[in-house]
């Protein structure tokens, strides 16, 4: 049964789908430049450098069309070094007649307008190595956004399947890929492209704002403070805090880190990015609604983290566009979960004993072998350079507990021999393992 997550409305004509915490990098209808602290120094300072450039001539939408460049995206390549390498190399190798040619710096909004008159159905709109979805087409609303829930009787139970905005009613007859939504804050924001240029970033409506704390050491640190905070169910609370009182906490919870409290703390203007989130964090829906530039957005919790997730528009046997839908659960992203699942809670996260020399020395492994268990956390897996003598071995201050994720960050190769069951051994080849006899 779909749920109600907000409405949305959509002056413009135009939806844009976001992560919404990275909204201090969209520089709506203004240059797209970074300001100090939006991003770390060097980030800054390469993103303001960087140029636009636009594929023309007689022959352009064709050779746009065949390049295979992640980089460009219709006739346009964005937040590009000068020069505009390899957009310009790849342009002449069609051997049409196109050429590039470097434009002034497109605002986030004129991106949007660009790439959707060359493809209104759905296109990603890229800013500052980022990327959004952007559509043309939707009601001016409000319009409400919707969601349905993975299997309640599988491992995902909970989590979201698919959020979309409900533009019409009927039955879908086809999907349109429109892309993919890059999210690196665990959230998405259904927007005005156009009202978005309203959204306040790190900018306190009311000049005040929130602290909050929490980790396993919350407790002491609560203790410690000379202002009592408030309690909620992950975090300790400071609300409505003057700057000034912001400095003197902030002041009193940094000493207690580098004390060696293991803590973490956050620091909340009261922003548009802030009075999503307060509702986020008390919704059973994992969403807030808000006014900006005066639109409705909708903002939620994507619920399975960061990613890259597909975006469709849905219609109906006569075209009528129904929804445009982004699917969370796509598969893709649940086989992903699975992996890090594995790798952080599963057999991958288990240990393996290993030599020093492998470990410590950055040595290949070279002969590895498993055996039954020692306990719940333990592999079984025996890991060696294959060069170690029997007096190096025997010596338990040349061997380490390290997790197979770690092993298999440092030689992918490795994932596939950890299947093996109990009593297996490999040693390394000329093209790679071999299975051996222990």
């Amino acid at each position: 049964m779909p749920e109600l997550l907000g409405t949305v409305s959509f002056p413009s004509g135009e939806l844009l789908l976001v992560d919404f915490g990275l909204v201090r990098m969209w520089s709506g209808d203004r240059p797209p430049v970074l300001e100090g602290g939006d991003a770390p120094e060097s980030v800054v300072a390469r993103a303001n450098a960087a140029a636009d450039f636009e594929i023309v001539g007689p022959q352009a939408r064709e050779a746009a069309g065949l390049l295979d460049l992640a980089v460009v995206k219709g006739r346009y390549a964005f937040d590009l070094n000068a020069g505009g390498e390899p957009v310009v190399s790849a342009v002449a190798r069609t051997g049409l007649d196109a050429s590039v040619r470097q434009i002034a710096r497109m605002p986030h909004v004129r991106r949007v307008r660009a790439l959707l008159d060359d493809q209104p159905d759905g296109v990603e709109v890229p800013f500052h190595g980022i990327w959004a979805v952007a559509v043309r087409g939707v009601p001016a609303g409000p319009v409400q956004v919707l969601g349905e829930r993975m299997d309640p009787g599988g491992p995902d139970r909970g989590n979201w399947h698919s959020v979309w905005v409900r533009c019409a009613d009927g039955e879908v007859a086809a999907s349109v890929a429109c892309g993919y939504v890059l999210v690196d804050e665990a959230r998405l924001l259904f927007a005005d492209p156009v009202a978005l240029s309203a959204w306040s970033s790190d900018v306190s409506a009311d000049d005040r704002f929130d602290l909050a704390f929490w980790g396993g050491d919350a407790d002491e640190v609560a203790a410690r403070v000379s202002v009592p905070p408030s309690s909620g169910d992950d975090e300790r609370l400071w609300a409505g805090l003057t700057l000034d009182q912001v400095r003197v906490l902030h002041g009193e919870l940094t000493a207690l880190r580098e004390q060696g409290l293991r803590f973490a703390f956050d620091f909340r203007p009261h922003d548009d990015h802030f009075r999503v989130l307060r509702q986020m964090r008390s919704s059973t829906t994992g969403s807030g609604t808000i006014e900006v530039g005066g639109a409705t957005m909708t903002g939620w919790f994507t619920t399975w983290g960061d990613g890259a997730f597909p975006v469709f528009r849905d219609l109906a046997a006569d075209g009528t566009l129904l929804r445009v839908r982004v699917e969370l659960g796509a598969p893709e992203i649940v086989v992903r979960q699975r992996r890090f699942e594995r790798l952080w809670f599963g057999d991958l996260a288990k240990a393996a004993i290993v030599s020093a020399r492998v470990a410590r020395d950055g040595v290949p492994a070279g002969w590895l072998y498993r055996e039954d268990p020692d306990h719940d956390g333990d592999s079984g897996w025996r890991v060696f350079a294959g060069d170690e003598s029997q007096e190096y071995v025997d010596d338990s201050a040349n061997a380490a507990v390290v997790p197979l994720r770690d092993l298999i960050k440092a030689e992918p190769a490795l994932e596939e021999l950890f299947e093996a069951p109990s009593g297996s051994a490999f040693e390394r080849g000329a093209d790679g393992f071999v299975k051996a006899e222990r």
